[in-house]
């Protein structure tokens, strides 16, 4: 079971997630691990993550188990939040 608590941090509200373990910080906006931190050790680990999306390229083998085949350069991703 985790205690929930909202705290403003600049422009991004967080939400803290807490346990008698740990403590996770996700940003209400994306939905992200900004921070995770260990109660026992006070130990905190900031994370800071981006989602990158690739294209494929033209032809016929475009789908596979193991098959990477990207038609250049990863683009940053649009993290999308499904309510």
């Amino acid at each position: 079971m985790f205690k929930l608590d909202r705290q403003t941090a600049s422009a991004d509200v967080m939400i803290k997630l807490e346990n008698s373990h740990i403590v996770a910080s996700v940003s209400a906006a994306s939905g992200v691990l900004r921070e995770m931190s260990l109660k026992d050790s006070g130990v905190v680990v900031k994370t800071d993550l981006q989602f990158v999306q690739y294209g494929v390229r033209p032809g016929k083998e475009r789908s596979g188990a193991y098959l990477f085949l990207p038609d250049g350069e990863a683009k940053v991703g649009v993290l999308l939040l499904i309510a």
